[in-house]
């Protein structure tokens, strides 16, 4: 990818004094995701937020949320829903995010890229990972949307062009197992960097489940590129190695909620894990993320973390195991 920019300095560096904060034992998160909303142009067979109506903050409530979430010292900021490419105005969120000198990133489906905003999301995005799961059969089909794989495809070309660092995430499933090695491949040349975690929820119903040949064919793929080219596939050896038992429902929990990352939903409270729609602190509007998080283990809803069966996302525990491991683990976290 050529030399060290200027971005990939400072990517360097803020995951760098995250690493240090949490490896002393920093109490207070590092990593925020914030659903800035809930609404979103894909009909995805493992997804519902599609279905649902959360109601969002206006453009001024949603600035008070990322300050205070901002000031709790985070280093990385990322943008979700939904659909966050949904919101006029997430570029003026965004900006707000990196003027506190936060990795500022966004999960998108690409298909609303459009070329004259590529450069604004260039000059405020750190990092863009595109979901993709699959070749052009295999995605539309998943994504429950036609043309949602060459729409993808198009906004992967556009953020390259316009210089912005670009990733993939797939969702490995039973429907797209087959197809992974050809697919990762065919990343190779186009993204920075791809991340993986098995199709949720957990445990894994039967028809969520590859079978377990498929599976460890899947994993040995993965540990070999891991090996040949471990910045490319940005989640750690043992994230990979933990897709067994995952499948077969025996996953271990590993689990850093409230500590080392947050959540916000659209409505801006304050959650201990994206994942979870019952583990609420509060609302940001009405008190402080500080105070919130000072109070956690009086809120009801934190015991529900302790009792949480577990996942295996990577956003939750990819983000533990590189944050536990060395340095390097911890760069190919942003593709490195």
């Amino acid at each position: 990818m050529g030399g060290i920019t200027m971005k990939s300095s400072k990517l360097i560096t803020k995951t760098l004094a995250g690493f240090l904060k949490f490896r002393v034992g920093r109490p207070r998160p590092l990593f925020a995701t914030y659903d800035v909303t809930s609404r979103c142009n894909m009909k995805c067979a493992y997804c519902d937020w599609w279905k649902t109506n959360t109601p969002e903050l206006p453009t001024r409530e949603a600035l008070i949320v990322i300050d205070e979430a901002c000031r709790l010292g985070i280093s990385f900021f990322n943008f979700c829903g939904g659909e966050p490419m949904m919101r006029k105005d997430l570029i003026t969120l965004a900006k707000r995010a990196s003027s506190y000198g936060c990795i500022v990133g966004m999960n998108t489906n690409g298909t609303l890229l459009r070329n004259n905003k590529i450069s604004e999301i260039a000059d405020v995005f750190d990092i863009v990972v595109v979901s993709l799961d699959g070749p052009r059969e295999v995605h539309d089909k998943g994504r429950g949307v036609h043309g949602s794989f060459d729409g993808a495809a198009k906004g992967i070309r556009l953020l390259r062009a316009g210089g912005v660092r670009v990733g993939v995430s797939i969702v490995m499933s039973p429907w797209n197992v087959k197809t992974l090695p050809a697919f990762v491949e065919w990343l190779r040349n186009r993204v920075a960097f791809v991340t993986i975690q098995p199709m949720h929820p957990y445990p894994p119903p039967p028809q969520n489940r590859p079978s377990p040949k498929e599976v460890l064919k899947a994993i040995d793929f993965l540990l070999r590129l891991k090996r040949e080219n471990p910045k490319f596939l940005s989640v750690p050896t043992d994230f990979v190695k933990g897709f067994k038992p995952f499948f077969d429902g025996k996953a271990p929990k590993i689990c850093h909620a409230g500590e080392l990352y947050i959540a916000i939903d659209p409505m801006g409270r304050l959650k201990a894990c994206a994942a979870r729609a019952d583990v609420v602190l509060g609302n940001i509007l009405k008190r402080s993320a500080s105070e919130l998080l000072k109070k956690r283990t009086e809120n009801p809803n934190w015991s529900k973390v302790s009792h949480c069966k577990g996942c295996w996302l990577d956003c939750t525990v990819g983000v533990s195991m590189s944050m536990m491991k060395p340095l390097k683990e911890a760069i190919h976290l942003i593709g490195l």
